[in-house]
This record gives structure tokens, C-alpha cells and sequence, in this order.
């Protein structure tokens, strides 16, 4: 049987979104100008912008659009999350410490020395007009979540969860996107631990929840809809995408590449772990409740309601609230890195390019706000345009990010690897890729293969066939010899970063004490817990508390160690 959600599951969530509104208005000291708003001064501790990273990769969209496939179709969407746990592979050998030597706020932001500000202006309107329906899909995602276990209205789900999103990273910047992201990850990781864990336990064990799967869902000739040729096809679509746009901007918010290597590592060990737990909830429903259409009648795709169902049928009032607080988590974590990540360009490499004598730090911090605000609002609009149209949540997701991956990702990043290219050569690549993927998708009804062999060799093509004219491009060979001598330059964090604070100690100390006071909180849960299930809530709060303990042992370098390197 179903619960429903209570009055201390509303109070978990309010609690939840205050502390978030909280932590904005507390790490508003740190930005002192543009520099700490758009990358934390590069001052972000690898661990928690390797974290952060991993929460702005995914949203409540893998627990509604995913997890509707995996309700569906069984083990084929492990293996997608697992291609995505691979893609972060190329950031740790080739492209961390790339992105890290640029020494730049954002991905954007190398383009015009790579190539010219032609393609820097070209990217970057096509890169916020295209994430403003990546991210409204991803607030869409999460109203379909919360309309499924609260019976709340869609578009209320929409303005109220966008707005707080809005609000904190308005005020504090990336040092309040990373840390609510580490600490919604906090709140994410345990619960889907202990979710996963308790599937299994109702069922009987792995033995019979694998053999109450229908057989095609557990074998690995994978379905025709979502084959092995799928599983290759989005294993290269995410590696562009993963690569740049909100993961980079990870990758130089950390003081040298060796942090950037190991935030890489982080979130694809992240990932692997990740694609085994996350749907198990999902699967086990399906072996629960095999029509859930019937379970919920009326809805256009129950399946993707399945993570949803199974939290209301196996965990016990108050922890509803926490798994709606975690999918709020979620969620938040990737919008406020989409966001950060648009404003930063928009300041950065629109604003500065209309405005070029306007680029004082605190200057650009109040352009900054106004310009989070305006992606803000727009995502939150079009999201209420989503809801209405009734879309699945999977498809738009997919259809967008397809699109811009391609398009953007093969000329961003061959860019880093070869130097020899004329300036044109970037946005030559990037226009024939948006061109074929539109084209393709919206004229011909390209899927995802169709647009990975159609798209991405064209536009690598292109870029590589420029290599002949580079001789030719004298204009811009400056440009490009001053991007590879920092590329092949190790960062001297001693140097560069010297006259910035250190912040390691001081930041790991606040997230023990949240984390902390996380788990001793929840523990009152047991009030509302039947007797049966008071030890998932114990489970639930001796995980956190451990996490807390671990973190307060995180200490950041001793200031005087720094004098004697300098």
C-alpha cells in the first residue's frame, strides 16, 4: 500500500529549503568581485567541487525520465549511467588539466584566443538559448516527481523550487552552488543507499528480485529501442557533454590539475557506484507493482513516477520527506550549476563584448546578479510551458542535450588537443554541427545514433580538414601560441594563487556541523517511524554522522607551509 505524504514530510522540505536559502546568505562574504562569484577564485577544494560536479550531472530527471526506462526496460539504463561514470575518464587523461592551465572563468572564455571572437559570441548565444530548455526540462522533471508522491500542482512545484534555486545563487555565487551542491549530496547519497537496501530487503534478496524481472529486462541483449549501438552512441554524446559547459567550470575552480584530475576521478567512481544503486528502486517496483499504469491512472507516463512509488510504498513518513528533500537536491544542484554556469558567460563573454570598458570586479559582480536572475526567470518560464505540453520528461532532455553536445563539444575540446588550426576552424565545426543536428532531429527525426553518426564526424571532419590553412591565418597565430604556452604550463599555485585565502579548513568545518546537525535531526524521525521501520531511519542517520565525522577530518594547508613555498 501507498502512504501518503504527512505533515512532518512537509516539514522535512521546508527545513530543507530554508537551510539552502541559508547557506547563499552565509557564503556571501566570500566574493569579493567577479572572480570569486564565477570560479571561487580557484580556491575550491578538489573534493567538493568533485562532488558538486557529480550533482549537477544529474537531477530528478534520473529519478523520473531514467527511471521510467529502467521501470521499462531493466538493466540498459546501468549501462547509460555507466557510460556516463566512462566519459569522466577523458577528463582525467586529456581534458582536467587542459581546462585548469587555460586559466580562464569560463568555457567560453578560451574561444577567443583559440579561434576569435566571432565563435566566442557565436557559442556562447547558442550555449545559454540552448541550456535555458535543458534546464527547464530539468525543473520539469522535478515537478512531474513532486505531482507523483504530494498531489501539488506542476507549476507550483515549478515557481517555488525555481525561485529558492534562483535566490541562492543569486547571493552567493559558486561558492554557495558547491556547497549546497555537497551537502544536497550528503542528503542524496545515504537516502539512495538505504532506498536500495530496503527494495531489496521487501523483495527477498538480490536473488529474488533478478528472478522476479522479466528476463529480457536482466539480459544483456539489450532491447532494439536502446541496444548496445544506443549504449555506444550515449556513451560519445555525454563524453562531449561532460566534459565542458557546468563540468569544466569545476575543473578550474580548483587551485592546480592535479585537484582537476581528481575531481575527474571522483565523479566517475561517483557515476559507476551510482548506476548500481539508483534504479534498483525502480526495478523493484516493477516486480512490485508490474502495471503501473493501473497504480496510477490518468497520468500520461506513470513509468516515470516509478522511483516515486517506491519510496511511498518501503520507507516511513519523515523519510518521504527526505527522499523529496533529496530530489529537490538533485535537482537544485543542477540547476544552480546551469545558472552559474549562463550568467558566467553572459557577464563574461556577452556583457564585456557590448560593454568592453565596463569590467571592474565589483562591477561585473552586480552584472552578475542580474544576469543569474535572468536565466533564472527564463528556465522557470519555459518549464511552465513543458509542463503543459505534457512532454516526456526522457525525450526532451535527451533531444536538447543531443543537439548541443555535438555541436558544441568536438570543436570545444579538439581545440584544447590541437593547436594547429586557423581561427575559423572552430566555428566552421560548430555551425555544420548545430546545422545537421536541427536539421536531422526536427526535419528527418534523428535519434540519438542517428545524430552521433550523422553529426559528429562531420563536424570533426571540418575541423581537422582546416589543418592545411593554419599556415595562412597569421592574425591568429598569436593568440593560439599564448593558449599553448599556458597549456603546457604547470599552474604554480604558490605564485598564482598566493595572495588568495586557502579556505579548505574552514569549509569542511561548516559542512561536518550541517552534516552533523543533518543526522541528529533525522533521527527524531523515529517519532513518526512505525516500530518496524525506526531502524531505516537509524540507518539513514548513522551514515550521515559518519560522513560528518570523516569530513571534519578534511584540513586545508598550513599557512606557513605556503610562505616557505613562495
Amino acid at each position: 500500500m501507498l502512504k501518503s505524504v504527512s505533515a512532518i514530510d512537509y516539514a522535512v522540505i521546508g527545513a530543507y529549503l530554508v537551510a539552502m536559502l541559508a547557506i547563499g546568505a552565509s557564503f556571501m562574504r566570500f566574493n569579493k568581485g567577479a572572480s570569486d562569484y564565477f570560479r571561487g577564485g580557484s580556491r575550491v577544494p578538489w573534493f567538493v567541487a568533485g562532488l558538486s560536479s557529480f550533482m549537477s550531472g544529474f537531477s530528478a530527471w534520473t529519478f523520473t525520465g531514467a527511471a521510467g526506462v529502467a521501470y521499462q526496460q531493466g538493466l540498459v539504463v546501468v549501462l547509460l549511467y555507466v557510460g556516463n561514470g566512462l566519459s569522466f575518464l577523458l577528463g582525467y587523461w586529456l581534458f582536467a588539466s587542459r581546462w585548469r592551465r587555460a586559466r580562464i572563468s569560463t568555457t567560453m572564455e578560451y574561444l577567443t584566443e583559440r579561434f576569435d571572437e566571432r565563435t566566442r559570441q557565436t557559442f556562447s548565444w547558442t550555449a545559454v538559448i540552448f541550456h535555458l530548455f535543458t534546464g527547464a526540462s530539468v525543473l520539469f522533471g522535478l515537478g512531474v516527481f513532486v505531482s507523483s508522491t504530494c498531489g501539488v500542482p506542476i507549476g507550483w512545484t515549478i515557481l517555488v523550487c525555481g525561485a529558492i534555486i534562483l535566490i541562492y545563487c543569486v547571493v552567493g555565487g559558486l561558492w554557495a552552488v558547491v556547497v549546497t551542491d555537497f551537502l544536497q549530496a550528503v542528503i542524496l547519497l545515504p537516502f539512495t543507499l538505504v532506498l536500495c537496501a530496503v527494495s531489496l530487503s521487501r523483495i527477498g534478496g538480490m536473488g529474488a528480485f533478478l528472478a522476479g524481472l522479466p528476463a529480457p529486462m536482466t539480459s544483456l541483449a539489450l532491447p532494439n529501442e536502446f541496444g548496445w549501438g544506443y549504449v555506444a552512441a550515449w556513451t560519445v554524446m555525454v563524453s562531449f557533454g561532460y566534459n565542458t559547459s557546468v563540468m569544466a567550470q569545476r575543473y578550474f575552480a580548483v587551485d592546480d590539475e592535479r585537484s582537476a584530475r581528481k575531481v575527474s576521478l571522483l565523479c566517475c567512481g561517483l557515476f559507476l557506484l551510482g548506476s548500481l544503486l539508483w534504479f534498483v528502486p525502480p526495478l523493484a517496483v516493477r516486480v512490485l507493482y508490474p502495471d503501473i499504469a493501473a497504480l496510477l491512472p490518468g497520468r500520461a507516463n506513470p513509468h516515470e513516477a516509478s522511483y516515486a512509488v517506491a519510496t511511498l510504498a518501503l520507507l516511513p513518513n519523515g523519510l518521504i520527506g527526505v527522499m523529496l528533500a533529496a530530489m529537490f537536491s538533485s535537482t537544485m544542484s543542477n540547476l544552480s550549476g546551469t545558472f552559474h554556469l549562463h550568467a558566467a558567460i553572459i557577464v563574461r563573454d556577452i556583457y564585456l563584448w557590448i560593454f568592453p570598458r565596463r569590467d571592474g570586479e565589483r562591477h561585473l559582480l552586480a552584472v552578475g546578479w542580474v544576469a543569474t536572475f535572468f536565466v533564472g526567470a527564463s528556465i522557470i518560464g519555459l518549464a511552465f510551458v513543458m509542463a503543459e505540453s505534457g512532454r516526456s520528461v526522457f525525450s526532451v532532455m535527451l533531444t536538447v542535450n543531443t543537439i548541443m553536445s555535438l555541436a558544441y563539444g568536438p570543436p570545444a575540446l579538439l581545440g584544447l588537443l590541437i593547436s594547429r588550426t586557423p581561427r575559423w576552424s572552430g566555428l566552421a565545426s560548430f555551425l555544420v554541427g548545430l546545422a545537421l543536428g536541427c536539421v536531422g532531429t526536427f526535419g528527418f527525426g534523428w535519434g540519438l545514433i542517428a545524430n552521433v553518426v550523422g553529426v559528429l564526424p562531420a563536424s570533426i571532419a571540418v575541423f581537422l580538414l582546416s589543418i592545411p590553412f593554419e599556415r595562412r591565418d597569421a592574425a591568429g597565430a598569436a593568440g593560439r601560441r599564448r593558449l599553448a604556452e599556458r597549456l603546457a604550463t604547470p599552474v604554480d599555485v604558490a605564485r598564482e594563487l598566493g595572495a588568495s585565502e586557502d579556505r579548505t579548513t574552514e569549509v569542511f568545518r561548516f559542512l561536518s556541523r550541517a552534516t552533523a546537525g543533518v543526522g541528529l535531526v533525522s533521527l527524531l524521525l523515529m517519532a513518526w517511524a512505525a516500530p518496524g521501520e525506526r531502524g531505516t531511519v537509524v540507518l539513514y542517520s548513522g551514515i550521515t554522522l559518519l560522513v560528518a565525522v570523516l569530513l571534519a577530518l578534511v584540513k586545508g594547508a598550513p599557512a606557513p607551509a605556503r610562505a616557505e613555498r613562495t
